[in-house]
C-alpha cells in the first residue's frame, strides 16, 4: 500500500487525532517485561483449531482507511494534504470464529486508489464479526465466546527511515459485522513518536533508543471494540509474553530530518532518548508525563546534540532536586528517592524510573494539589550487581545479589521483603540536603526503587517516625490488576451477621483497577510510608479482626483511617482527633456541592479483617491500588503535609475550610472513563495479582 503525505500541524508534542467515527477509545498505561502469570486467555493451538480453507465463489469487499486518510501505510511527510492509495498486490487477512475453530482467509487486490476492492477465492463463513488485520500476522489468538483476541508483536528493534515510518511497522485493523459486502474501514493499531536532531554529531549517531516506564514494544494483545476500534492491551497475557520498555531505531541518521518510532499506545510517566555512536552517547531524560495514543503522531521536536556526545564513561552520582517547594510554608515537605540493584551503567534507567514514580505520585490527589509544598531529591548510589537478593520466603537468602542496600524477598512470597534499614537511613542522612537544613530522618519518608522484575512491594515504619517503601520495577513495568475482594461482610453495622459472596452489583459499583508497579508504589509509598495509612483490604478467610500493634496510639500515629468500632468511626481514640464522624456530619452539605461525596460512610472490612474493622469509603487506593484516596484519607494526607511544612491554623474549622477549598474527590476508575489516566477498566477480565502484606511495623521501646 502507498499513500501521499499526511495533513497535520506540528509543534513540540503536538498530537493529530484520527477517527472514522467518534467512539470510545481505551488509552491505558501499557506494560512490558517477561510475564509468567497467565490470564483466563489460553492461546489456541493453530494446528488444531484452524479451519481448512475451501474453494468458493469469488467474494469482494471494499476497503479504505480512516476518514481524511490520516491512518497510513506509508507516512510521507512534507506536504499539506494526504490521500490513502492502495496499490496492486496489497493484501490483508480476515479472521472469524466458526464455532469449532477459526478461519484465516487472505484477501488481495489488483486495483489501486483510495478505496479498492479486495477479493478472495476461498469460501467465507456466515458468522460475524469478521476481523481484518493488515501489516502483521498475529502470533497467537484466543476466543472465549464473546471476544476474539490477537497477540501482536511490536518489534523493539526498528529501522530508521527518513521522514516516514517504515512501511512494515504500520499495523492496522478493521471489522465488519453486517456482511462482507459492506465497506471496511482500517484503523491504526499503534502510536508514532517522531523527532529530529541538530548539531554536528547528528550524522555520527548510529542508533536512537526510546525507553519508557511501561511497555513500548513486544507482545501486546489486540482487543477489538464493538465499533471496530483496535485496543492494544498489555494487561492480558497468553503466557510467556515478552514486553519491552525500549525501542531502538538503527540508522544511519542525518540532521534536520524526521525519524519515527512505532510503539504500543500508552501513557509514559517518564521516558528517555539515548543517542549512540562510535564516539559515545548522549541521554536525555524527560521529566514529564506523555501519552502516546493510537493513530497519533507525538512530536518530540528538534533535539540539539551539539558537537560532542555528553554521557561520560562514569555516570554522575550527583543528587537531583526533582521539585522545589514554592508554597511559602515554614519548611519544605521532603521526600528522598534512592535506588537499589542499579549498577553505575544503569543510573539513567534509575533516574527515568524515579522521575516516573514522582510524576505518578504527584498526579494523584491530594499530592497533586499540594505539590508546591514538596522538595523531592533523587539520590544516587550504584550497586555492584543488578537486581536484589532472593530468599526462601523466611528471610534466608538463597540467591545472593550484591545490591547496595541488601534488598531481599522470596520468589513468590513478600512478607520477608526488607532492606538494610540502618544502612539506608544513614545514607539518606548523609546525602539528603534537607536533613541538615530542616528535618531529621524521622520526618523524611524514603522511596526505594529496586531494579528487580519480581512482584513485590512493602513499607517499613518505625514508631519513632522513620519509614521507607520498597518498590521493585515489577515485570519491568509489566501488567497487574486488582479487584474488590470476593467476599464481604453481610452487614456494615453488625459483625454477627457474618460474611457473604460479594454480589455482582458491588463489582459493578466499584469498578476494576489495572496498572503496574507505579500503582503499587502509590499504595505503599503514598499511602503507607508518607501518609501512615493502614490497608483497607481484607482476606476472605479472616472473619475476626487480626490483632495488630495499636499503631494509631504510637508517638507517631499510624492507621487513623481504620476504625475498631462501627458506632464511633475513628478507632478507639477521640473521634474529634482521629475519626471521620465529622465527615458523616458534613455529608449532606458536601454532597450538595459534589455528589461524589455521597461515597462517605462506614463500611465493614479493613486492616486485612473482613469483620470488626471499618473504613470510610467502599473503595480506595488502600484496597486495590487505584489512583484514588478516599475523602478521609485525603484529609489525613493533607494534615500530614501541613504538619511537616510547619503550617498552623487558628482552629480545626480553619483547616477544614482550607482543605475543602482544594479538595478533588474524583476517582479515575469510576469517574473518568475514557481518560488517559492509568486505572481504566480493561475490555476483558484482567489478570489478578496476589495481595501484598501489610506494612512492617517496628516499635522502638
Amino acid at each position: 500500500m502507498k499513500k501521499n503525505a499526511l495533513y497535520f500541524g506540528i509543534a513540540a508534542l503536538a498530537l493529530l487525532v484520527v477517527s472514522c467515527s467518534k467512539g470510545h477509545e481505551i488509552d491505558t498505561l501499557d506494560n512490558q517485561g517477561r510475564v509468567t502469570m497467565i490470564d483466563p486467555w489460553t492461546a489456541i493451538d493453530q494446528s488444531q483449531y484452524k479451519l481448512p480453507l475451501v474453494s468458493g465463489p469469488k467474494v469482494s469487499i471494499t476497503a479504505g482507511f480512516e476518514e481524511n486518510g490520516e491512518t497510513k501505510t506509508t507516512m510521507d511527510v512534507g506536504t499539506s494534504s494526504a490521500k490513502v492509495l492502495w496499490t496492486s498486490g496489497d493484501k490483508f487477512t480476515m479472521y472469524a470464529w466458526g464455532g469449532s475453530g477459526y478461519y484465516e482467509i487472505p484477501f488481495t487486490t489488483t486495483g489501486s486508489g483510495e478505496k479498492v476492492d479486495f477479493s478472495t477465492i476461498y469460501g467465507t463463513p456466515s458468522v460475524s464479526p469478521w476481523h481484518f488485520i493488515y501489516g502483521v500476522t498475529p502470533d497467537e489468538l484466543s476466543y472465549d465466546g464473546d471476544n476474539m483476541l490477537f497477540r501482536i508483536n511490536v518489534p523493539s528493534d526498528q529501522v530508521a527511515v527518513a521522514n516516514k515510518v517504515k512501511d512494515n511497522y504500520l499495523y492496522s485493523y478493521a471489522q465488519a459485522t453486517e456482511g462482507l459486502s459492506s465497506n471496511v474501514c482500517f484503523k491504526s493499531m499503534l502510536a508514532f513518536v517522531r523527532f529530529k536532531m541538530s548539531g554536528t554529531i547528528a550524522s555520527s549517531v548510529t542508533s536512537v533508543t526510546l525507553t519508557g516506564a511501561s511497555a513500548l514494544a513486544g507482545h501486546s494483545v489486540l482487543v477489538p471494540a464493538a465499533d471496530g476500534t483496535p485496543q492494544m492491551s498489555s494487561s492480558i497475557n497468553f503466557g510467556g509474553d515478552v514486553r519491552s520498555s525500549t525501542v531502538t531505531l538503527d540508522g544511519p541518521f542525518a540532521a534536520d530530518t524526521y525519524y519515527y518510532f512505532a510503539v504500543v499506545p500508552g501513557t509514559q510517566s517518564s521516558f528517555s532518548l539515548k543517542f549512540s555512536g562510535s564516539a559515545g552517547s548522549t541521554t536525555i531524560i524527560s521529566s514529564k508525563t506523555v501519552t502516546f495514543s493510537r493513530g497519533i503522531i507525538s512530536d518530540l521536536g528538534e533535539i540539539s546534540l551539539g558537537s560532542a556526545f555528553k554521557d561520560p564513561a562514569t555516570p554522575s552520582m550527583e543528587t537531583i532536586k526533582w521539585t522545589s517547594a514554592s508554597a511559602g510554608a515554614t519548611k519544605p515537605v521532603t521526600i528522598a528517592v534512592v535506588p537499589d540493584g542499579f549498577t553505575a551503567s544503569e543510573m539513567d534507567k534509575y533516574e527515568m524510573l524515579a522521575k516516573a514514580a514522582m510524576n505518578t505520585l504527584f498526579s494523584v490527589e491530594p499530592f497533586k494539589s499540594y505539590k508546591n509544598y514538596f522538595n523531592v531529591y533523587i539520590l544516587k548510589v550504584a550497586s555492584n550487581a543488578s537486581g536484589a537478593n532472593i530468599t526462601d520466603g523466611n528471610g534466608n537468602i538463597t540467591t545472593a545479589v550484591d545490591c547496595y542496600f541488601g534488598s531481599k524477598w522470596g520468589e513468590s512470597s513478600y512478607s520477608d521483603m526488607r532492606a538494610n534499614d540502618e544502612k539506608l537511613f544513614n545514607y539518606v542522612i548523609a546525602n539528603c540536603p534537607d536533613i541538615t537544613s530542616y528535618h531529621t530522618i524521622k520526618e523524611v519518608p524514603v522511596l526505594m526503587i529496586i531494579n528487580d522484575t519480581r512482584y513485590g512491594g512493602r513499607n517499613w515504619s518505625y514508631s519513632t517516625g522513620e519509614a521507607y517503601c520498597m518498590a521493585p520495577y515489577t515485570y519491568s513495568g509489566g501488567g497487574m490488576s486488582w479487584s474488590y475482594p470476593a467476599k464481604e461482610a453481610k452487614s456494615d453495622s453488625d459483625p454477627a451477621q457474618g460474611v457473604q459472596a460479594t454480589p455482582a452489583s458491588r463489582f459493578a459499583e466499584v469498578g476494576s483497577n489495572t496498572g503496574n508497579w507505579l500503582n503499587t508504589m502509590v499504595h505503599e509509598f503514598g499511602g503507607h510510608c508518607f501518609a501512615r495509612l493502614k490497608d483497607e483490604y481484607w482476606y476472605d478467610t479472616y472473619k475476626d479482626a487480626v490483632e495488630h500493634i495499636d499503631t494509631y496510639e504510637w508517638t507517631v500515629p499510624f492507621g487513623l483511617n481504620v476504625s475498631a468500632t462501627y458506632s464511633d468511626p475513628g478507632l478507639d481514640t477521640d473521634a474529634s482527633a482521629a475519626g471521620w464522624q465529622f465527615l458523616l456530619d458534613k455529608k449532606a452539605t458536601l454532597a450538595a456541592s459534589n455528589p461524589l461525596y455521597n461515597r462517605i460512610g462506614v463500611y465493614q472490612g479493613a486492616d486485612v479483617s473482613i469483620l470488626n474493622r471499618w473504613r470510610s469509603e467502599r473503595i480506595s487506593c488502600m484496597i486495590d491500588n487505584r489512583f484514588y484516596f478516599s475523602t478521609f484519607q485525603r484529609y489525613l494526607i493533607v494534615k500530614r503535609i501541613m504538619s511537616l511544612a510547619g503550617e498552623t491554623f487558628e482552629n480545626e474549622a480553619a483547616f477544614w475550610a482550607a482543605f475543602k477549598a482544594k479538595d478533588v474527590p474524583i476517582d479515575p476508575v469510576r469517574d473518568l472513563a475514557g481518560s488517559s489516566v492509568m486505572g481504566e477498566s480493561d475490555p476483558v477480565p484482567p489478570r489478578p495479582v496476589p495481595l501484598l502484606p501489610p506494612p512492617g511495623l517496628v516499635e522502638v521501646k
